[in-house]
């Protein structure tokens, strides 16, 4: 219930109103993605065909009328989809879809819709109200989105009842209010006894505590980049919870990893074992959390979908979900199979009773994805965000604006509906040469002015790509209405997943800052690409929705960088770093300068590094992690590395988090020692705790540079043109993140000690030394530049055994 209370004034919409009588008739009883997108169409559709000779029609009529009862003033407010003035009276019209078969939309009896007439008759109160107590005729007009057939429905207007109807509405919000108003006195009471103390006393960590919770007092978003070993999940998330307990709020803790799931659920634990109240969710993706043979969500052909509404209300399994604290995809996705529910959608409707959401950045930040049932409002000021890794989010938002088009997939797609006969393929047909056009005219484009190129940049038409849309998207729509008529079971269905492709292309197309970067790739039978350079306005207006975004990493460095990327207001930013919370003399970071790791040179220097990761690892026994900035530089690192006492573990392209968890528990075993070589950025240099004996040592080969492609580059002129950064922003600023990352997976306790080996001489220059983080360098000697790296990892291993 989307209702706002402030002192004694209670605001709602016309929705909030209705009491919700869930019905099974539709053919779907899950919303299908353009589910909305087809109901809107067919209201705009009518209203524009309407040809009615009196009275002067309005669409989309707004009215707000308050009323007193109970010492308390209600606001209520709507927008009726119809206004017909009259001379002496007024018309409304709400318009409504469903999807039916033909012969149960002909039978259908609005007495089996009675939310439907619920709406427009208070919708006529509201209106009768405004315009001085002036008659009003209700209507309710209903369209099938099968075949677009319509009924209208007189709906016979009593004001007493209706007034009735109202004020016994308001008795229960009234009830509702004040029950929350009890629940929230009896959670802070509640909150008040939980013991927020840590089971180690660490500084940093407890003065990043009172940093949030200055941070979300003051309604300021923090940006923290704090060193591995601080327990950042938890100095973010205890006094996040105690606000939000405290203050009505919700907290979404965003990952980019799975595994750092894991952390949230650990940091959570000693708070429930104190009988805290606290349900946290945890997000699992709806083709992962699918209980039937195929993802496909249609009633039709999923018995996990037939009637989902109906059968969860007439079941006790939300209840029985809600009795637990931990709502983990396992046991949500157990729960719903009993009794024959939808997991995934389960788990949608558990989320509207959780205190804590934790998820992939996609549910917040992707406009494909994002839960829009919780986020659909301009305004999430009862929701805490806290971003985990949050270096991470900058490629993400570059992912999520940068989409492509590819003309072989358009054309596999025009021959194929060419094929068939029947009509709603031939529009789909006809709608995609339109849009295979555009890829000719490119191609023409390329061979007159951009001879011999594979890329060039071009501009587009946004008013023929709108109109391209539209007419895919009248195809779509019928061809979507086909499939539900026919009962055609199409799973990845092409046809879907090209439209949404070009919803998507066209939506970022609209943009038209330099930001964005529009060019075509002229090989692999043409691909048309927009490239979003900066995020940072699209990242920004979702961030500054909340109450507070507390975005926290171990490489959030250079902060401005990523303060101008994410889009982080400056008006109401916060910033702090923290020092390491481990003693510096646990660690020896030594810097071999005398070894060159760029691309020029690697043919002769792989033969080198291998002699350097035999020399160290020989120095003293245990697990060691060698990570690389790429695959290839890698395996030809390896094929030098010769015979060796090491189990030599490989990371290989597409490894699942299966093998990798695999890999993990080998590194745990002390059997014999393990050398793992893996890529920085990947699944082994991110979110992992090697803890204890499961490396004493990491060895980073080159700065993880991006590797020079045209989008890259495309990034290094808009930065140069900006701030004069380029080479900073697109290269050098997220390759020393990559290699700070893979650094923080040694030393995860104050017992572990071991020795950080950089490699390559660019570790030495200034431009690129300036970046590492000024904890390493706390006092002379903790930093080691030198060609002799035998002995100074000798010289390491030989003090602390003093």
């Amino acid at each position: 219930m989307a209702i706002k209370v402030e002192n004694n004034t209670i605001y709602l919409g016309v929705k909030d109103l209705i009491v919700s009588r869930k019905h099974s008739k539709t053919l779907s009883s899950f919303p299908l993605p353009q589910r909305g997108m087809l109901g809107q169409k067919a209201q705009i559709n009518l209203q524009r065909h309407k040809k009615r000779h009196y009275g002067l029609f309005h669409s989309e009529y707004h009215v707000k009328q308050e009323y007193n009862y109970q010492n308390y003033t209600f606001v209520v407010q709507g927008r009726i989809d119809g206004v017909y003035q009259l001379k002496e009276r007024v018309e409304i019209e709400e318009i409504k879809s469903v999807i039916l078969e033909k012969k149960e939309f002909r039978n259908l009896q609005i007495l089996g819709y009675p939310e439907f007439s619920d709406q427009v008759l208070f919708y006529a109160y509201l209106l009768q109200d405004a315009l001085g107590g002036l008659e009003v005729g209700a209507f309710l007009i209903l369209i099938n989105l099968i075949d677009d057939a319509r009924q209208t429905f007189k709906i016979p207007y009593n004001r007493l009842k209706v007034e009735n109807s109202l004020f016994n509405r308001f008795s229960l919000i009234l009830s509702t209010v004040k029950r929350q108003e009890e629940e929230q006195s009896r959670r802070q009471n509640a909150i008040r006894r939980i013991n927020f103390e840590l089971p180690e006393n660490r500084p940093q960590q407890k003065a990043l505590m009172q940093t949030v919770h200055d941070a979300l007092s003051e309604k300021q978003h923090l940006m923290v980049s704090a060193p591995t070993g601080i327990g950042k999940t938890a100095a973010a998330l205890y006094p996040a919870i105690r606000y939000a307990y405290l203050h009505n709020k919700k907290i979404f803790f965003l990952t980019s990893k799975t595994t750092q799931q894991n952390i949230v659920r650990q940091s959570i634990h000693p708070l429930i074992e104190q009988n805290l109240d606290l349900h946290t969710l945890f997000i699992r993706a709806s083709k992962k959390m699918c209980a039937n043979d195929v993802f496909f969500c249609h009633e039709t052909y999923c018995a996990f979908a037939k009637d989902f509404h109906d059968r969860l209300l007439n079941s006790n399994t939300l209840q029985n979900i809600l009795e637990q604290n931990l709502l983990t995809p396992e046991f949500i996705f157990d729960q719903a199979i009993q009794h024959t529910l939808c997991p995934f959608e389960t788990s949608m409707e558990a989320a509207q009773y959780a205190d804590i959401l934790v998820g992939d950045y996609n549910y917040v930040f992707d406009p494909a994805v994002s839960l829009r049932q919780l986020f659909q409002k301009k305004d999430n000021s009862d929701w805490i965000l806290i971003i985990d890794e949050a270096h991470n989010l900058y490629d993400r938002g570059v992912e999520y604006l940068s989409p492509q088009l590819k003309a072989d997939t358009l054309k596999n797609l025009a021959d194929f509906t060419a094929r068939k006969k029947t009509k709603v393929y031939q529009r789909l047909a006809e709608a995609l040469q339109n849009i295979l056009q555009f890829f000719k005219d490119l191609d023409i484009e390329g061979e007159s002015h951009h001879s011999g190129q594979q890329y060039f940049q071009t501009h587009l038409d946004i008013a023929r790509w709108e109109d391209a849309l539209a007419l895919y998207e009248a195809a779509f729509i019928k061809y979507l209405i086909e499939k539900i008529k026919k009962k055609w079971l199409i799973v990845d269905d092409p046809l879907e997943s090209f439209f949404f492709a070009l919803r998507r292309f066209v939506q970022v197309a609209r943009n038209q800052s330099d930001a964005f970067t529009i060019y075509y790739n002229a090989d692999s039978g043409g691909i048309l690409h927009i490239q979003c350079c900066d995020p940072s306005e699209y990242l920004g207006r979702i961030i500054d929705r909340f109450h507070a975004v507390i975005a926290m990493s171990a490489t959030l460095d250079p902060m401005h960088f990523y303060q101008s990327v994410l889009g982080f207001p400056e008006y109401r930013t916060q910033k702090t770093q923290m020092s390491s919370p481990f003693p510096a003399d646990h660690r020896r970071i030594i810097i071999a300068p005398h070894i060159s790791t760029r691309y020029k040179d690697r043919n002769t220097t792989y033969p080198k590094i291998a002699e350097i990761i035999t020399q160290t690892i020989r120095q003293k026994t245990g697990n060691y992690l060698v990570f690389f900035p790429s695959f290839e530089f890698l395996q030809n690192v390896n094929l030098f590395l010769g015979r060796s006492p090491y189990t030599t573990i490989l990371q290989r392209p597409g490894m699942t988090e299966q093998i990798r968890d695999e890999v993990l528990n080998e590194l745990r075993i002390h059997s014999e020692p393990k050398l793992l070589l893996a890529v920085m950025g990947g699944i082994f240099s991110e979110g992992i705790d090697y803890a204890g004996d499961m490396a004493i040592g990491v060895i980073i080969i080159s700065p993880a540079l991006p590797k020079i492609s045209y989008d890259r580059e495309l990034l290094r002129n808009y930065y140069d043109n900006k701030l004069n950064m380029g080479m900073e922003y697109a290269y050098i600023f997220p390759g020393m993140n990559k290699v700070i990352q893979s650094v923080g997976r040694l030393i995860r306790s104050a017992t572990d000690r071991g020795i950080v080996l950089l490699i390559g001489e660019r570790f030495a220059s200034e431009e690129f030394n300036h970046l590492l983080p000024s904890y390493w360098f706390e006092k002379e000697g903790d930093v080691v530049i030198t060609s002799d790296v035998k002995k100074a990892v000798q010289t390491f291993w030989k003090a602390t055994r003093k």
